[in-house]
């Protein structure tokens, strides 16, 4: 018995060229890879970015706060983002929406010069700094002998050109670290920078819930923290290139950043972009806050004595550590919240006393004490009218 198939003719010359076409460096990276990991690993497949509010849209605490000797390295707006700071000048931090277009972002990270220091000395600094928890780091096997490399991107651009240092170390320590120059070309102009990191397969690096690696921008810089080895793991306490610049040297002069991501591998690959639920719930981990605007619940209550007030609420994830409470509020005291009984009814809050009953890293417990009078009966304590009052619950690196 005899088959015959048929096929629709085509263009043989068509169908050659075809093969002539060009498919880009990492086409053919991937072409050439073995493996399936090996070619995820090239385009970073997956979850990839460590760093949480790379984005920098979670913004907690405020949207603006001077950075100066006094404050040094104090979380002061963007979540998870913080700074060394000591000079004789002073810095405005805020948030922006100068950011590189059509990179998809929408905040930035601004920094200012609002009082000049034109002579940096020998151990004075100014600089950004993110540290990332050693849970988020441990896969990467750092100080061991399989240790894997990363990379680190983000976008930035500053009104001063020249050397700029950038520098990852442990967060525990001063073991180890690398040093490189982020060089900035041209003026008031967004670029992406992107450096691969090798592996570091000694020192102490954080694995648990502890600061894991630290990543560290710096403007300004005494020669005390000054290197010229770079691109290489030292154990000199040094941070940035001696050719760093005094970025502090003139009132005016602006820095900005947006979109850092630090992924393993040794491709700098697009951002990450995660949901803003996702993001915030992350944020929280390390810090939240409770309470607000006027009228706002802080929780529910009980009055155990006429004396007391008792709350309790849970966190909204659980926190890296025990946190720490700070209240601040319009009068810095009990009086900006009040007590809305069961029955309706209102009782306003007195005096300072406080005192932490009970915390963990899944639940807070605060009893205000010190008044008389208290209905024993259950209700909420809310914020007074025309008042505000913040809960802050810190768990920082």
């Amino acid at each position: 018995m005899t088959v015959r198939v048929n096929k629709d003719s085509f263009n043989l010359r068509e169908k050659l060229s075809e093969l002539e076409r060009p498919i880009g460096l990492k086409g053919s990276e991937l072409m050439g890879a073995e493996t399936a990991q090996e070619a995820r690993d090239l385009v970073s497949a997956g979850r990839k970015n460590i760093i949480i509010n790379g984005d920098l849209r979670i913004w907690q605490r405020s949207t603006s706060a001077t950075i100066n000797t006094s404050v040094n390295t104090t979380h002061r707006t963007a979540d998870r983002w913080n700074n060394y700071h000591n000079t004789d000048g002073a810095v405005t931090e805020s948030q922006s929406t100068d950011v590189p277009a059509g990179s998809g972002f929408y905040y930035s990270l601004k920094h200012i010069v609002t009082t000049a220091d034109t002579s940096i000395a020998t151990t004075q600094y100014h600089c950004h700094k993110y540290d990332i928890e050693g849970y988020d780091v441990a896969h990467l096997m750092w100080g061991t002998s399989q240790a894997k490399p990363i990379t680190v991107s983000f976008w930035a651009k500053s009104s001063v050109t020249g050397d700029y240092g950038f520098c990852i170390r442990p967060g525990i320590n001063n073991s180890r670290l690398y040093v490189d120059t982020l060089i900035i070309s041209q003026a008031n102009t967004w670029k992406k920078y992107s450096f691969t990191v090798p592996g570091c397969t000694d020192g102490t690096w954080g694995k648990v819930n502890n600061a894991g690696m630290q990543i560290q921008i710096s403007h300004a810089m005494g020669t005390e923290y000054q290197t010229s080895t770079l691109k290489q793991w030292i154990t000199a306490l040094d941070v940035s290139p001696t050719t760093q610049v005094n970025w502090m040297s003139t009132v005016g002069n602006t820095w900005y950043i947006t979109g850092l991501q630090v992924e393993v591998g040794k491709n700098a690959t697009e951002f990450e972009h995660r949901s803003y639920a996702e993001e915030l719930a992350l944020c929280q981990r390390y810090f939240y806050i409770n309470g607000g605007t006027q009228h706002q619940i802080i929780s529910q209550a009980f009055s155990p004595h006429t004396t007391e007030i008792a709350v309790a609420w849970p966190h909204p994830t659980e926190m890296r550590a025990v946190p720490t409470v700070t209240i601040s509020s319009t009068n810095n005291n009990n009086t900006d919240f009040y007590f809305r009984t069961i029955n309706n009814s209102g009782f306003s809050l007195t005096g300072n006393g406080r005192s932490i009953a009970q915390m963990t890293k899944h639940h807070a417990s605060i009893w205000f004490n010190g008044m008389s009078g208290v209905p024993q009966v259950p209700g909420q304590v809310r914020v007074q009218n025309s008042r505000t009052a913040f809960i802050h619950l810190s768990a920082e690196l």
